[in-house]
C-alpha cells in the first residue's frame, strides 16, 4: 500500500473517531454538568431550575439520549468492520473474477445458441409459406365498405 493511500486512511479512520467522540463527549459533559450544578447549589429553587432546565433538554432533544446507544454501537461496528474490512478483500476479487469468467462463457455460448438459430430460420424459410396455407383469406375493409 503506498504511503499516500496509508495517509488517507489515517485521515479517515481520525474523522470516524472524532465523529464518534465529540458527541459521545459533549453528552457525557452535559450529564456531569447537570449533576454537578445540583450537588453545588444550596437553595432548593437553584436545583429545581437546573432540573427544569435539564427536563426541557432531554425532552426537547431526545435524540441525545437515543444517539448516545447507537454511538457505541456504530463504534463496535466500525471496529469490526475494520478488522473484516481487509479479510474480505481477497475473497471480493476471487468472487469478481470469477463472476467475469463466467459472463464470458456464457456469452460465448449465447452467440452459437444465436448462430445456430439463424442458421435454421434461413434453412426453415421455404416452409413459411407453408404456414399460411390454411389461413382464413384476408378481407379489404374498403370492400366492406362499398356492400
Amino acid at each position: 500500500m503506498s504511503s499516500q493511500q496509508q495517509a488517507s486512511e489515517r485521515l479517515q479512520s481520525r474523522l470516524v473517531w472524532l465523529g464518534i467522540r465529540v458527541p459521545f463527549l459533549l453528552t457525557l459533559l452535559m450529564m456531569l454538568a447537570g449533576v454537578a450544578a445540583v450537588l453545588m447549589l444550596p437553595a432548593p429553587e437553584q436545583v429545581a431550575l437546573v432540573a427544569d432546565a435539564m427536563l426541557i433538554l432531554l425532552v426537547l432533544c431526545p435524540a441525545v439520549v437515543l444517539l448516545f446507544a447507537l454511538l457505541i454501537g456504530a463504534l463496535a461496528l466500525i471496529v469490526l468492520l475494520r478488522r473484516w474490512g481487509t479479510r474480505a478483500r481477497s475473497p471480493l476479487r476471487r468472487l469478481e473474477a470469477l463472476t467475469a469468467s463466467a459472463h464470458q462463457r456464457v456469452d460465448g455460448w449465447l452467440s452459437g445458441v444465436d448462430g445456430h438459430v439463424l442458421d435454421w430460420v434461413v434453412r426453415l424459410e421455404p416452409l413459411r409459406s407453408l404456414l399460411t396455407l390454411f389461413d382464413a383469406p384476408a378481407q379489404n375493409s374498403e370492400n366492406e365498405a362499398d356492400l
